[in-house]
């Protein structure tokens, strides 16, 4: 029996082709580019601690190694797998040159999912999300958008000159995450800023308040080490002040409040989550300050509860003897 045709007409009725189904993640991150230029596609970098993040784990058995994803991924994307494991045993080259990506990219956590154009550019991030393989091709669909969004701006930047051409760029940093533009797009926001006199789009101030908050992170860190609980609410609250913060900015400054709130200091926690949810309630810090609202009313019902009696030792009466 020929059992390399039997494979192919078998993988042929499930829809999948013979290169589908052994398809491999590339460790090669220099390869994997010139792979995706020459085929036109993008970059889907997995950050993972492979044998030790339960999160990477759940996220390669409940999406990537899926037939779904096999089948439909490889279409739009180059598939790269960086890994950091604490006990496999790992080439030194490749070793080095995820110690560099990690930096490259800013990776905090695991897992982590970098969405990249062909030239390794940053575009887009995400990570474990339930739902399988179709919930997350969906996502990738989705952000891949912004990618293509990205790119119509720029193109549209080059025909264009003054503050039209700050315009175009501007409309094309948009179509991202801000996190991502801060971390990989430094050269366009200088751009806006020269073009654009009378900051009129808000990048000079937006890249002022980004090296603020930066100074603010090491402000807070230095007073929560100093235990200066008062000063570390009130530089917070003078730092809302000062750059007239609204809306999620101000939610996710004031968020920062919380490290200082424990369990004797309840009402104050409380409260804290009423002014961001009031700041709006829509938003996912507002529903992450809402769900810690459920957390407090959880913790005061548990504290009022009367302890436990002590067990008392019952002496043995004569007969028992």
């Amino acid at each position: 029996m020929n059992f390399r045709l039997l494979t192919t007409t078998l993988l042929a009725t499930l829809g999948l082709n013979a290169a589908q189904a052994a398809l491999t993640w590339t460790e090669d991150f220099t390869a994997a580019k010139e792979t995706a230029a020459k085929e036109k596609k993008d970059l889907l970098m997995d950050f993972t601690g492979s044998d030790w993040c339960s999160w990477c784990i759940k996220l390669r058995s409940e999406v990537f190694e899926k037939a779904e994803f096999e089948a439909a991924a490889p279409k739009s994307f180059v598939l790269v797998e960086l890994d950091y494991p604490q006990s496999k045993a790992q080439d030194e080259k490749i070793k080095a040159q995820n110690k560099t990506l990690q930096e490259t990219f800013a990776i905090e956590g695991f897992p982590t999912v970098i969405l990249a154009d062909a030239t390794g550019r940053a575009y887009a991030k995400t990570g474990y999300a339930p739902g399988g393989p179709e919930a997350y091709l969906k996502s990738l669909d989705e952000l891949r958008a912004t990618r293509e969004k990205r790119d119509a701006a720029f193109s549209k930047a080059e025909k264009a000159e003054g503050i039209e051409k700050a315009k175009a760029i501007d409309e094309g940093l948009k179509a991202m995450d801000s996190e991502i533009v801060d971390a990989h797009y430094d050269k366009e926001v200088e751009m806006i800023i020269s073009l654009d006199k009378e900051d009129t789009l808000g990048r000079k101030k937006g890249q002022e308040m980004a090296k603020a908050s930066k100074e603010l992170e090491t402000k807070l860190q230095e007073l929560h080490g100093a235990k200066d609980f008062d000063g570390f609410g009130k530089t917070i609250d003078d730092f809302v002040a000062k750059w007239k913060l609204e809306g999620e900015e101000k939610q996710r400054v004031l968020m920062n409040k919380f490290a200082v709130f424990g369990p004797d200091k309840l009402d104050q926690a409380d409260a804290l989550a009423d002014e961001i949810i009031k700041v709006d309630a829509t938003t996912t810090i507002g529903k992450q300050a809402a769900g810690i609202k459920g957390q407090i009313v959880s913790m005061r019902k548990k504290a009022a509860e009367p302890e436990p009696a002590e067990p008392v030792e019952k002496k043995p009466t004569k007969a028992e003897k």
